[in-house]
């Protein structure tokens, strides 16, 4: 049959092996008579890509320590960088600020993405049920639960090493406060209730010092 040959329903047609082959890669490659346009999943985490420079291979949701860029924003770079960074990334220690999670196997010296903000899985040290935040410590494998740390305990598995969490990250270091709950007039003088929250965000807080039974 000639290819430049159009059919109307019903008449006879009669196609070459070659032609039939032709249409067969078509369907192969783009999914199907009728196909749906592929769609990028949505994650609930802001990624990167990353270049494992720890020595060794780390793991899907594994720890890893924020050192630089894998290519300058500067000269023949400044393309690569406006598109898509690509950071590099050492072994944390108990002293890491700057840190993301991996989302895919990172073989060392190759690159895969890594979570920088947003919620996502992490194994974490938890050494207290009280505690809502995390940081790192000196390790690729899991993060460790602290009473103020770079990113909130959205969930926590339980207690112990090793546990299951959802951890949002880019929550930033809070400010400690003492909140005046309740102030009462006892026989030595003003009696105050206090409690202590942390604050994200605002600058330069002041206030009256509240002694144990009045103003201070």
């Amino acid at each position: 049959m000639d290819p430049r040959q159009f059919v109307n329903p019903g008449d006879p047609i009669r196609l070459a092996a070659s032609q039939v082959n032709g249409l067969n890669r078509l369907l192969s490659v783009g999914g199907g008579f009728g196909a749906a346009p592929a769609v990028e999943q949505q994650t609930p985490y802001t990624w990167v890509m990353a270049k494992n420079n720890t020595g060794g291979a780390v793991s899907r949701w594994g720890v890893l320590a924020i050192t630089g860029m894998a290519i300058s924003p500067s000269g023949n770079g400044a393309d690569q960088f406006q598109q898509l960074p690509v950071v590099t990334c050492g072994t944390p220690s108990d002293t890491t600020t700057a840190w993301c999670i991996a989302v895919e196997p990172i073989p060392a010296g190759s690159i895969g993405r890594v979570a920088v903000g947003g919620a996502v899985q992490a194994k974490v040290d938890v050494r207290s049920s009280d505690h809502q935040f995390v940081r790192c410590k000196s390790s690729t494998a899991e993060l460790v639960s602290t009473d103020n740390g770079e990113g909130v305990i959205l969930w926590k598995q339980g207690t112990g090493a090793g546990q299951w969490a959802l951890v949002r990250l880019g929550n930033g270091r809070g400010t400690q406060i003492d909140v005046v709950t309740n102030v009462t007039l006892a026989t030595g003088g003003i009696a105050v209730e206090r409690k202590r929250a942390w604050v994200y965000g605002p600058t330069g807080i002041s206030g009256s010092v509240i002694g144990t039974t009045g103003c201070a």
